[in-house]
């Protein structure tokens, strides 16, 4: 059943564990196609709907149908990898084949204050506090601002938090923009920290998230004016849609999916008119709606099957993804909170998804908390390390030493072992092992020692700083934008 025209890459990357098999990415790639080509999307911009069609679309009103064999050119023609590196220009993420990698999430409005544990509106120092916390986490890999910050002027909210994560942590950054021109401030901000504009196309420490389509089927004038820019200007772009099971998309998983698909793919052919050969990271991701609270669910089973989907689908394709993991419906990081974010952070590193957002959320993302993020940096290493699996070899298989040893021996004094153990075991931070009589000295329980490591974090580690000229500059570039909205 191969689709003509685009080339199976569905057995390149072998994997743990598969949702879909190949023909069945294939009926929904093509399920998606027919919706382009037969429903189309409403398209609110008129400089994209006239590219559109110059392109050969069919335009009627804002209403753009896309034929197949352009949906398909445009899929093969984007770029295959994304490459970001750390601020000091090393690299950090090969987004590829089955490389997974784990960041914090965007534009939330609450936070679980760390003292109180209240919930409250988010403040600028909550993104300098998360981005911290997460920087000493050798499990979060990207980061994003975990905050929509309400101490500001909101239409600035994406620069102020920026400023923050660029003094606070030297992982890469994915950044979100309220418009085009935030997006050119924190272009500013991040050329400033890489010494000049040429220097971070070169080596980019920063992605942009332009938002995402308005399901089901429109793409907003604001965001293609974002697509615009960030591919104009040489950035990648991360375009996500937010299946939302029996409201916006149907209540049925694969229909849900082919939908949202079709919104993807909508976005891709856009940056390749623009640029062709422009990278875009994909992304779909499958919510839960409960039926008897109309809540959103991040935590559900259905999430995770989606996340599956995404990895076969965008494997299929060889695209790299934008996945979803390290969030939960609990409002606090508990025991919920530890059953939801395991499961999906397992889903996502045996099936191979890239870049896995939305670590350290609470309550169906509308809340944060600095204990998520440290509690999830030890789930992912659990996670990461089932993924890895294990080398079967000479050395692995051990005849030698078990015959060395023989029948009644013991291997703790093996140099074997000795040589072996810390490349086969996972060492875990927060989980107890210890003998009862130890533990009952203190009796911590989980949520105890994960407040304790955070608090540790909080009071000992100091990311690595920026100069005092590169500071400046970023603050004129705030104040510029805040003089802008006077």
């Amino acid at each position: 059943m191969a689709i003509k025209g685009l080339k199976s890459n569905y057995y390149k990357y072998p994997v743990k564990y598969h949702e879909l098999t190949e023909e069945q990415c294939e009926t929904i790639i093509n399920a998606s196609l027919r919706i382009m080509e037969n429903i189309g999307l409403v398209i609110k911009h008129e400089r994209a709907r006239t590219m559109l069609k110059d392109a050969g679309c069919t335009v009627d009103g804002e209403t753009v149908r896309f034929p197949k064999e352009l949906v398909i050119d445009c899929i093969n023609s984007a770029a295959k990898e994304l490459v970001l590196y750390d601020r000091n220009g090393n690299k950090a993420l090969q987004v590829s084949g089955t490389n997974t990698y784990f960041g914090l999430g965007p534009t939330n409005p609450f936070t679980n204050d760390f003292e109180t544990g209240e919930r409250r509106k988010a403040c600028r120092k909550d993104v300098k506090n998360s981005v911290l916390v997460a920087d000493a986490c050798p499990n979060i890999d990207f980061m994003m601002g975990l905050a929509q910050v309400q101490d500001c002027d909101i239409r600035i909210s994406d620069v102020v938090e920026m400023r923050e994560m660029l003094e606070n942590t030297t992982k890469p950054i994915v950044g979100w923009g309220v418009n085009v021109q935030g997006l050119k401030d924190q272009v500013e901000m991040c050329a400033a920290v890489a010494g000049g504009i040429d220097k971070l196309r070169e080596k980019p420490f920063l992605s942009l998230f332009p938002g995402c389509p308005v399901s089901p089927l429109i793409i907003a004038e604001n965001e293609f004016e974002k697509i615009e820019y960030s591919i104009q200007e040489g950035f990648s772009i991360v375009w996500s849609s937010g299946a939302q099971l029996g409201t916006v998309t149907p209540v049925t998983i694969a229909g849900a999916f082919s939908l949202n698909l079709a919104e993807i793919f909508a976005g891709i052919v856009l940056a390749q008119l623009i640029k062709k050969g422009s990278c875009v990271v994909c992304g779909v991701v499958v919510l839960t709606v409960d039926m008897g609270t109309t809540q959103a669910a991040y935590g559900s089973p259905e999430h995770c099957i989606g996340e599956a989907m995404s990895a076969d689908i965008f494997h299929y394709l060889d695209l790299p993804m934008w996945q979803t993991a390290g969030v939960t419906d609990s409002k606090s990081a508990d025991e919920q909170s530890a059953i939801e974010c395991s499961m999906g952070a397992l889903i996502n590193t045996i099936s191979g998804g890239h870049m896995v957002h939305d670590v350290g959320f609470l309550d169906g993302a509308m809340s944060a908390s600095l204990d998520q993020i440290v509690l999830n940096d030890e789930i992912i290493g659990y996670a990461k390390r089932v993924a890895r699996g294990i080398t079967i070899d000479e050395e692995t298989l051990a005849y030698d030493v078990i015959e060395e040893v023989g029948p009644g021996g013991e291997f703790l004094t093996s140099e074997h072992t000795a040589e072996n153990f810390r490349e086969e075991f996972w060492f875990p931070k927060l989980i107890d092992r210890s003998r009862y009589t130890i533990w009952e000295e203190k009796k911590e329980d989980m949520r105890t020692r994960v407040h304790n490591r955070t608090a540790k974090i909080l009071a000992e580690h100091k990311p690595e700083p920026l100069s005092e000229e590169v500071i400046r500059k970023l603050d004129a570039i705030l104040e510029e934008a805040q003089k802008r909205l006077s």
